[in-house]
């Protein structure tokens, strides 16, 4: 069974280095809209190659967008940043598989309790709340883009409370010193503290006390590192093994708030089946499938209600 502790996308202080001296992109052809913006990224100088090809051009969009609870007079809470490969050749998730949220129209960017800035040349963006307070930044920081890796960070306020990027075992507020966290689903019955579990969800809630709170997706399904650090400067990084930069920030301001906006963005849980609120017994490790008709059998003897038996493998 493979554990993996972190992807170990950073190998190496060169690799380190030379990340750091990627180019970024810059923005050109910017078509400005009432309800957001397009534009087209170019590198922005000699590909650095890091972990793959850079790829030359880019394309970003951007859409403010208001939940479906939502009524345009109260201003939109969510905010939509999608920056993708030219050709739209990179693996994106299907919207068979996770449909894209519903959004109500005329939705006009100066409604929003949200607003993006952006530098051109490298480019940038920061997402911050009316009142002026950035959410996401990240300036000073190259977006990589290549066919392998994808890498952008952003800074945050020093000592932030983050919760999410399930699914874990650590403490319920993420670690935001010297913390990587490894997102690539796999089977993890002991349920050990510190690694990957079964569960993959790039999505994480930043509290910030009467400031408010936030949250961002990432609709991304490759295995990533995101780390936590604050090594000059508190910051946030994503470093994917694929896909593109699908970002959707949402903007409370209450935990409740950002809770519902979430799921307005990956969708709210199906109904279970009415079978499934009925007893299960699993265990490990039967012998063969006698063994787990037997067990069936004395739970009839015993009189107790069985709904459902679950055995993942047989020895």
């Amino acid at each position: 069974m493979l554990v993996l502790h972190g992807l170990g996308l950073i190998v190496s202080s060169a690799l380190i280095v030379a990340q750091s001296e990627c180019p970024g992109y810059a923005a050109t052809n910017i078509q400005q809209t009432q309800s957001g913006l397009t534009a087209d990224l170019h590198l922005a100088g000699r590909s650095c190659d890091v972990y793959g090809v850079d790829l030359p051009n880019l394309t970003l969009t951007v859409e403010y967008q208001t939940g479906i609870s939502e009524h345009r007079i109260r201003g939109s809470s969510r905010l939509h940043v999608l920056i993708q490969d030219a050709n739209e050749t990179v693996y994106q998730i299907p919207e068979s598989v996770l449909p894209r949220p519903n959004t109500t129209s005329e939705i006009w960017a100066n409604d929003s309790k949200i607003q993006l800035t952006y530098t051109e040349d490298p480019f940038s963006f920061a997402v911050s709340r009316l009142e002026g307070e950035a959410l996401f930044n990240t300036s000073g920081y190259p977006i990589i883009f290549e066919s392998q890796y994808l890498g952008l960070r952003t800074s945050l306020p020093d000592g932030p409370n983050l919760y999410g990027l399930g699914e874990h075992s650590d403490h319920f507020k993420l670690n935001t010193t010297n913390y990587t966290w490894t997102l690539w689903s796999r089977d993890s019955y002991a349920i050990p503290q510190g690694t990957n579990l079964y569960g993959n969800h790039p999505v994480y809630v930043d509290h910030r006390g009467e400031n408010g709170t936030h949250g961002v997706v990432l609709m991304n399904s490759n295995g990533m590192d995101i780390k936590i650090n604050n090594t000059n400067g508190q910051y946030l990084e994503y470093n994917t093994l694929g896909g593109v930069f699908d970002l959707y920030f949402v903007a409370g301001p209450s935990p409740v708030e950002v809770s519902q906006q979430i799921s307005e963005v990956v969708g709210k849980p199906a109904m279970m089946a009415y079978w499934t609120f009925g007893f299960h017994q699993c265990r490990y490790g039967y012998q063969d499938v006698y063994q787990v008709a037997e067990v069936v059998y004395n739970y009839s003897q015993a009189n107790i209600p069985l709904e459902v038996r679950v055995f993942s493998s047989l020895n």
